[in-house]
């Protein structure tokens, strides 16, 4: 991945979790290129990034509006960079109950095949800007498995629910608008019984579930999720 789309993808990702259109600063990029020359992998700066929203977020919705540079990321993003660098000297606390995370082996073919499947949609339906994006995102994560020689199951599943985002918004785009209001007039009469008794945040945490679902299975594409394995 090159240097532009290290800062692009890190902004793309803060503007997306926070709900709301904001440029960053000069100041906030100049902290992603020390994050950058510090050697800091993308994957590892976003999920540093997403720790730290989830944290503030749960103080509340007037937090979101507070949360306008990245500077509020930087201590989760060196804590999660220099967890990162530990696995990778074989000095993870984790390592020690590594027999109950999944194969290494096992984990990169499952995300070979959904790479496959993720091609075979970007020639089909002509999206290959999107496509390179999340197939980017999963290389570097299969080299970071590669080179740990072990898997932290927690933080391999936040890493491919970030990236499912990402694919999820892309198949967004590739659903013709009848096939999208076929899927939400699906999850409307399916779900009736949850709006009616369910908050309505939690309704809408699971339509959105629904919804991410069927488009997996509209574009055969598997959902990035050990859970799924």
């Amino acid at each position: 991945m090159n240097y532009y789309n290290y800062f692009t993808e890190i902004e793309e990702h803060f503007v997306r979790k926070r709900g709301k259109h904001l440029l960053l600063s000069p100041l906030d990029w100049n902290l992603i290129a020390a994050w950058r020359d510090a050697g800091v992998p993308l994957s590892v700066a976003i999920r540093g990034i997403d720790i730290a929203m989830d944290r503030f977020f749960a103080r509340g919705d007037k937090a979101r509006s507070k949360l306008n540079t990245l500077c509020y990321c930087h201590d989760s993003v060196m804590a999660e960079y220099a967890s990162h660098i530990e696995s990778h000297v074989g000095e993870s606390p984790a390592e020690s109950s590594a027999q109950d995370d999944p194969d290494p082996a096992e984990i990169t073919g499952y995300l070979s095949r959904i790479m496959d499947e993720i091609r075979v949609f970007s020639e089909k339906h002509n999206r290959q800007e999107g496509s390179a994006r999340v197939l980017a995102r999963l290389d570097e994560i299969l080299h970071n498995i590669e080179t740990a020689g072990h898997i932290d199951s927690e933080t391999l599943e936040r890493d491919l629910a970030i990236v499912d985002d990402l694919l999820v918004a892309e198949l967004k785009s590739a659903a013709a608008g009848e096939q999208m209001d076929e899927l939400e007039k699906e999850a409307r009469k399916d779900l009736r019984v949850y709006k009616k008794r369910l908050p309505k945040e939690t309704y809408e945490k699971i339509r959105d579930n629904f919804l991410r679902e069927k488009l997996h299975r509209l574009f055969g594409i598997g959902e990035l999720s050990i859970v799924r394995l």
